[in-house]
């Protein structure tokens, strides 16, 4: 997939590729993101016969940035896209609503059933509901934290109906048993019953309440106990390991980021070739942006 910059103005929209619909409650919440930090997933286009571009996945981020720029002309005058085939768009919409319709533990359930009765590998599980490897290991620890059961499997349906993040379900995995009852109770029942608590989260969620918790906040107060609440043994090698892959992949990938930065930087002062020059200097600014 290619990355480039669209104009708000060249891209189209298709009703056979946009979504039914959304709650208000989402396009609000999605479009207050947008306004404060951009669009942190680029949005999926192909170039269609007329030279304009075909919004295959991003209906939604798009309608936030033209309500923005509504109020304020100035903002979004190119959009971050990724580039891909006309002839599979169908296709890749197709992988972008099992991805995007399937609730965490579905996903979760669905990644450990192809993997272990169907022996498909998880790298090509990820490329085909359009999701990164690293992604593809969250539904992993969600898995194990449902086969768990008990409130580590409740802290999942927290998940499903958003209450809590599900992009690091290794800060509860850490936990054991008595852990994760310990954070409930204390830092969200106010000491109540942690199960009783889980159960009203869940109905307000379902009935339209908007109590969320920020992944920030959930990484502090699983990792504020006392050592007998953590997992020792293969269970933590196991959860280090994961978490291990992830910071090496995220270290690895930015080594390489700056390495190529300092080639387009030589090129663009050696080169005597101005075509060579402009495509050194655009590619380091994308760099820099992901940086």
């Amino acid at each position: 997939m290619k990355l480039i910059d669209v104009k708000p103005e060249d891209l189209s929209l298709s009703p056979d590729l946009v979504r039914s619909g959304s709650a208000k409650s989402f396009e609000d919440r999605l479009r207050a993101s947008v306004d404060e930090i951009g669009i942190a997933e680029p949005l999926k286009v192909a170039a269609t016969p007329e030279g304009s571009y075909l919004v295959i996945d991003g209906s939604l981020r798009l309608r936030a940035v033209l309500a923005i720029r509504e109020k304020d002309p100035t903002r979004f005058p190119t959009i971050p896209a990724y580039l891909l085939d006309y002839d599979l768009r169908y296709e890749i919409r197709f992988q972008s609503d099992i991805y995007q319709d399937l609730l965490p533990s579905q996903i979760a359930t669905l990644v450990e059933h192809l993997h272990k009765s169907e022996n498909v590998r998880k790298i090509d599980i990820a490329r085909y509901i359009g999701i990164s490897p690293a992604t593809l290991r969250n539904y992993t620890g969600l898995g194990r934290l449902m086969e768990r059961g008990g409130l580590p499997a409740r802290v999942v349906e927290l998940m499903d109906v958003g209450v809590f993040p599900s992009s690091n379900p290794y800060a509860w995995l850490r936990l054991t048993d008595a852990g994760i009852e310990r954070v409930l109770r204390e830092r969200f029942a106010k000491d109540a019953d942690p199960e009783a608590w889980v159960g009203e989260m869940i109905d307000a969620a379902r009935l339209g309440g908007n109590e969320r918790y920020p992944l920030k906040y959930i990484e502090m107060v699983t990792a504020a106990l006392p050592a007998e609440y953590y997992h020792s043994g293969e269970d933590v090698r196991a959860i280090k390991r994961d978490l291990g892959l992830r910071r090496a992949a995220g270290q690895r990938t930015h080594l390489a980021f700056q390495q190529a930065r300092s080639h387009l930087s030589q090129v663009s002062k050696e080169s005597s070739e101005p075509v060579l020059v402009t495509a050194a200097h655009a590619f380091d600014n994308y760099l820099a942006r992901l940086l």
